[in-house]
């Protein structure tokens, strides 16, 4: 039996990008082939800070990139929206280009074809593709239980009127 091969696609957003890699190493050390997908942009801090051989990988576990899908108009770091500018180019944009590193990667000799695909949450997109592709696919939740029940009662909070807030918020 081929070895499995878990394409591990974090958010580029803080707080998101740890948690996959840890998971990705441990699947990793328990024999799975990973593919850890970062965007272009923290991919090429990641070289510019560690050095190339950081993201150069080792038998078994690859890293690759994807373009944030930002258009230059909401590159800047600084802006107060600019999370929410990043978590919305994601969603809208960057479904193709992860469909094509999918095939590419099923297409490659010596890699084994992709077996599963691991988005965090904030790369709910993903799910799409995999579903598309005919690959299995589960969430990864890097952040607390108590951010979990908030997000799974969201609309709950919006129905019954206390989204979005209201008044003086200091």
């Amino acid at each position: 039996m081929a070895r499995p091969h878990a394409v591990v696609l974090p958010h580029p957003g803080s707080g998101n990008i740890n948690p996959a890699l840890q998971l990705a190493k441990l699947l990793h050390r328990h024999g799975f082939c990973i593919t850890f997908v970062n965007t272009e942009h923290n991919h090429r801090r990641v070289q510019a800070t560690e050095g190339a051989a950081a993201v150069r990988g080792r038998e078994g576990f690859r890293f690759e990139a994807i373009p944030d899908g930002l258009v230059e108009a909401d590159r800047d770091r600084d802006a107060g929206d600019y999370d929410l500018c990043l978590s919305a180019a994601t969603s809208n944009r960057c479904a193709q280009p992860l469909r094509e590193l999918l095939l590419r990667l099923n297409g490659t000799p010596g890699v084994p074809p992709v077996t599963c695909l691991v988005p965090t949450a904030l790369m709910s997109f993903a799910l799409d593709v995999a579903r598309e592709l005919d690959v299995p696919s589960m969430v990864l939740w890097g952040c607390s239980a108590a951010a979990l029940m908030a997000d799974m009662r969201l609309s709950e909070l919006h129905e019954r009127g206390y989204l979005p807030l209201k008044g003086n918020m200091i």
